[in-house]
């Protein structure tokens, strides 16, 4: 290894020591390119001594801090710090394979420690009080990763080839100077274990030791820790190097495959600090597919994403024109410097995850961006996709809405065709009698009288009058005729939608919740439809928790059949399906319990627009029970609850009935839960509005509903029989 010398004056040096180590004692990854931190020493005379500037060296960190002992003056005053330094000479080397640094036990390594004292030390300071010192030693072993507490004996190779265990190295520590101790011809006693490859990869059992270099203070034959470090992991092999380390032949490989080569770690083109598996500073041409993993058996927790929320993002990134920086393109390999993109610092406020930080980037000019930022543009056109998606969405239902709008546009057309006509046959035969009636008078032509001249244009000035009231009250009568029409026509169109829909009623009475019922007559059709029912017709299951709770009791069941307020709700004029605001299920959350076609009342409307449900509650429900009804929808929808009804409480719960029940407004997205009271009443009835997003509410015109909304009415009642 080669070295680069720097001179520090020793006056700095010592000033430097007084307040903090001069070297710093952070770990660091040893990469290819590392080198260490220049570091200055002195020797035992005070001259100027370089050392080296070394690439691929060791990494210390303290070891046993708390364990260290403090030092003071012959007037018992406590010294600064100790000045400790280690490096590694020669016998490591840095395997990126393996990522660690590798030890033959055949070839000694050496090692130099650098030890200042500020001051004059006398005393150490231990749990029994201050002791003299004596003498100063250094240690030198081995621990094992995996278990610290084992020990590993380091031995030291003689003049004659043959090995002793190393023991510890007397030194003389002068007062304000730093001396160097090099300790040389050593060998680990031991190798790591599992150190054999794995199909030419490293094992993944391998096994670690790190080196332990100590300064210890003598007294009284007790030995004092004042200062030691602790190497990173050392693999320590038995065999040449050469059977492992050869980084062409181990990390390029050839496949299993015919026709392919292997590389184990990551690939850089134009770079010599990849981040990922493979990183190419430049253009890349690829004449093929990119292929990506997508198979749904590889994948959980699969949700569809927000797609109005994807449009709303994606109309709020910009996209720009810019010119990367000549510094940063040399660098980046980047020829052609006009792109069009976007900002990755704008992406990040909207879309983080398609964001990343992949660190530090120097240019040529020696400017560093920090922390910078590249975009997954995947993301980006993921987002894409479910834009567009969104915009499909949009589209169809603008098209649905002007094929209603052109369909209207043609019925008013032929209206206004068939007043123009009816108009024009009423004037034709308006002309012809008056023509008639002129050719008449014109033809009369009998003895002149005196005074006909005057009487002639009597009679044309009441003609003239006669013809003017006549036009007008033909005006009125195709008025009225074009009304009539309009009227007949709407009333068509109106019989042909009840007839389309024959379950709804046909008495229109103001808008309330509930279908024209009673909750008697309900309960009673229920009891009818019992006893009623044909051999392998079931019965509409009740919602009951015998299968969580016991059913030993009957809860809230009355004595004698009460009647309650008649409730009914508006028929509407349904028009042509424009959004799918139906549920895709519904069900009692508690008990799994799906509510679907089986609970609609053969008296009520149950589709297109309106869904009317009747659902029994088992009389062995206890009233404290919760019952949470889960609406889920294909789309991501509003849910609104518009009215509640309550009827008659259950007598353990009567007090509860002047505080009232809290219902949240509003739920979104596509799982809707709603926490309903219907336990501790006799009967109750909801009203909920399935609505798109910024398209209708509960004050909406109901004459939209199965356009912009679908109406759902839930009545909940004990079945007592």
């Amino acid at each position: 290894m080669y070295c680069r010398a720097k001179k520090r004056k020793f006056s700095q040096l010592l000033g430097d020591a007084t307040d903090s180590p001069v070297w710093s004692n952070n770990p660091r990854q040893a990469t290819v390119k590392d080198c260490a931190l220049e570091v200055q020493e002195y020797d035992s005379d005070g001259q100027n001594v370089a050392l080296d500037k070394c690439c691929q060296a060791l990494t210390w960190q303290p070891y046993q801090t708390s364990q260290w002992s403090n030092l003071l003056n012959s007037d018992y005053e406590k010294l600064p710090a100790i000045v400790y330094h280690i490096a590694t000479d020669k016998g490591f080397n840095f395997s990126i394979t393996d990522d660690a640094f590798v030890c033959q036990k055949k070839n000694h390594f050496q090692i130099t420690v650098h030890i200042g004292i500020p001051g004059n030390p006398k005393y150490v300071k231990t749990l029994l009080g201050l002791k003299p010192i004596e003498k100063f030693y250094l240690k030198a072993f081995g621990i094992k990763v995996e278990a610290p507490g084992q020990t590993i004996a380091i031995e030291q190779s003689q003049s004659d080839r043959s090995k002793k265990t190393f023991h510890p190295v007397k030194i003389d520590l002068p007062g304000d100077q730093i001396i160097k101790v090099t300790l040389g011809r050593l060998h680990f006693s031991e190798t790591t274990a599992n150190n054999m490859r794995k199909k030419g990869k490293p094992n993944p059992d391998q096994r670690y030791f790190m080196l332990v270099v100590g300064l210890y203070a003598l007294s009284q034959d007790q030995f004092y820790l004042l200062s030691a470090h602790i190497s990173e992991r050392i693999i320590v092999r038995a065999s040449n190097p050469g059977q492992f380390e050869n980084d062409s032949d181990v990390l390029w490989q050839r496949g299993h495959v015919p026709d392919t080569t292997v590389y184990h770690g990551r690939v850089g083109i134009n770079t010599d600090a990849p981040d990922e598996a493979l990183v190419v500073c430049g253009n890349a041409k690829v004449m093929g597919r990119v292929m990506h993993p997508s198979d749904s058996r590889a994948k959980q927790n699969i949700r569809e994403v927000d797609t109005n929320e994807q449009l709303r993002r994606i109309a709020q990134i910009k996209l720009v024109e810019y010119d990367y920086k000549p510094e940063f393109a040399s660098v980046m390999g980047i020829k052609n410097t006009r792109e069009t993109g976007i900002i990755a610092q704008e992406v990040k406020e909207l879309l983080p995850q398609a964001v990343t930080e992949v660190g530090d980037v120097a240019c040529d000019d020696g400017e560093k961006i920090e922390n910078f930022l590249m975009v997954d543009k995947d993301q980006i056109f993921m987002e894409n996709v479910g834009a567009v998606k969104q915009l499909c969405k949009l589209t169809n239902n603008l098209e649905v809405r002007i094929e209603e709008l052109e369909q209207w546009n043609r019925k008013l057309a032929t209206l206004k065709r068939l007043s123009s006509l009816k108009s024009t046959l009423s004037e034709k035969s308006t002309v012809s009698r008056y023509s008639r009636a002129t050719s008449l008078l014109t033809s009369r032509k009998s003895v002149p009288l005196k005074s006909s001249k005057v009487c002639f244009s009597k009679r044309e000035s009441c003609s003239r009058k006669i013809f003017q009231i006549t036009i007008i009250a033909l005006i009125a009568v195709m008025t009225l005729c074009a009304l009539t029409i309009s009227t007949l026509y709407l009333l068509s169109i109106h019989q042909r939608l009840l007839e389309k829909q024959p379950n709804s009623s046909s008495t229109s009475s103001p808008v309330a919740l509930f279908p024209s019922t009673t909750i008697a007559a309900l309960q009673e059709k229920s009891t009818t439809s019992q006893s009623t029912q044909p051999d392998g017709v079931t019965e509409i299951p009740s919602v009951n928790f015998c299968d969580l709770l016991p059913c030993d009791n009957i809860y809230c069941c009355p004595i004698h059949r009460f009647e309650s307020e008649s409730l009914s709700y508006e028929q509407t004029n349904m028009v042509e399906q424009g959004i799918d605001t139906t549920v895709s299920s519904i069900q009692i959350l508690e008990t799994q319990q799906i509510i679907d076609s089986r609970y609609c009342s053969k008296k009520l409307q149950c589709r297109f627009g309106n869904y009317s449900y009747v659902i029994p509650i088992d009389k062995h429900t206890p009233t404290n029970v919760e019952i949470s009804l889960e609406i889920n929808t294909t789309e991501a929808l509003i849910v609104y609850m518009c009215k509640f009804t309550f009827g008659n409480y259950c007598p353990y719960h009567i007090l509860s009935k002047s505080s009232g029940s809290i219902f949240q407004e509003t739920t979104q997205g596509y799982q809707h839960i709603w926490s309903l009271p219907v336990t501790r009443l006799y009967d109750s009835g909801y009203y909920f509005r399935v609505a798109a997003p910024d398209l209708a509410d509960c004050s909406t015109d109901r004459h939209y509903a199965g356009v912009f909304f679908t109406d759902y009415y839930f009545y909940f009642y004990r079945r007592c029989e």
